[in-house]
């Protein structure tokens, strides 16, 4: 029991010096919350798939009531705004190439009897131009019979699922570049000797270092919830615990993950590299900004085994949005679990030889 409680008292020491040795730091202190809330607001404001402004343009060569009505109606509608009418198809084509226009209308001299419009999209901007002409189908087919609804995101607007998933993103990459760097930082500053000739063992000086950073993702994570919630009026229908829950596992496997490459990398720059090889493709393939739908097979497979990013944002977002608890997600969050207990045990292997 006495051993115990010694024990505990060395893991509280050195949680209170990582904690000192990260406020002391100009560097890590800076980035601590500040770039979290920045990048909250530029992927709230920036990163969405919603249109507010569609510039288009056109050339009818029909020229009759029906097609300039659909014109007005484009207008009309809120979304297009015509930025240069044409008599030829081939003066169209051309500003289109100049990126005058996301869309071009093209109505052929026959069009009232074929009943066919022409649409050229900018394919440079993929993604707008495929929204754009959702939105320009859903307005030519809005005499039709069609009833639809959007469940947990009524208006259907990206930056719900984007912001929600950006809680785990955002909290993963501090979470990542502090317990990278902890015992590389120490290496360089000299300190790392001081710090195995203390009587704590490499198991107490593991949970020691991986309990800061921890603390750290778990704050910047409910920072994130608070300003979607309060600010972006993204209204978390799930359990408040629920979410610190996942965020709590969730970051629990990626600290593993930087304690990991910390035991490695004889250097913080080196930490830092490693650091961001692993984030990028970890972000790029957890499903948030494209979907694996896109992915081929092969590769679908590999997020699926390696990037608990992928579950993490699925579990997140279905508390968050759905209201499921966390019995429900729960088939989610055990893969997450699973690659924490590898990564912490890859860690503490490779943190107890390094020491």
């Amino acid at each position: 029991m006495l051993e115990l409680k010694l024990s505990l008292l060395r893991i509280l020491a050195l949680v209170k010096k990582e904690f000192i040795a990260m406020w002391m730091d100009p560097g890590t202190r800076k980035i601590l919350f500040i770039p979290v809330i920045i990048q909250s607001f530029v992927f709230g404001y920036g990163a969405t798939f919603n249109l507010e402004k569609i510039p288009f343009l056109v050339c009818d060569n029909a020229k009759t009531s029906q097609t300039i009505r659909l014109v007005n109606s484009m207008q009309a509608s809120g979304y297009f705004e015509l930025y240069g009418s044409f008599d030829n198809l081939t003066l169209l084509k051309e500003s289109l190439d100049l990126g005058e226009g996301l869309i071009g209308v093209y109505f052929a001299p026959d069009f009232p009897a074929r009943q066919e419009i022409l649409v050229l999209e900018d394919g440079r901007n993929s993604t707008s131009a495929a929204t754009a002409l959702g939105y320009l189908q859903q307005m030519l087919n809005i005499d039709e019979k069609i009833s639809y609804r959007y469940y947990f995101n009524e208006h259907n607007i990206t930056r719900y699922g984007i912001l929600s998933g950006m809680i785990l993103a955002l909290s993963m990459i501090q979470v990542l570049m502090l317990s990278a760097m902890t015992v590389s930082r120490e290496r360089e500053e000299g300190t790392f000797d001081m710090l195995l000739m203390t009587p704590a063992t490499s198991f107490e000086i593991l949970i020691g270092k991986a309990l800061a950073p921890l603390c750290v993702a778990i704050i910047q994570g409910l920072l994130l919830t608070i300003i979607c919630h309060f600010y972006f009026n993204i209204y978390l229908v799930g359990n408040f615990f629920a979410i610190l829950t996942i965020i709590f596992i969730f970051s629990l496997c990626e600290v593993g993950v930087g304690l990991a490459i910390s035991a490695v990398c004889k250097s913080a720059q080196l930490s830092l590299v490693c650091s961001f090889l692993v984030m990028l493709p970890s972000i790029i393939l957890s499903g948030l900004l494209t979907p694996l739908e896109a992915m081929p097979p092969w590769l679908v497979s590999v997020v699926k085994v390696c990037d608990p990013l992928y579950y993490g944002i699925d579990a997140l977002q279905r508390v968050y949005l759905e209201g499921q608890s966390l019995i429900e997600v729960g088939y989610l969050l055990l893969p997450v679990m699973l690659l924490g207990i590898v990564t912490l045990a890859i860690a503490a292997r490779l943190f107890r030889k390094a020491l």
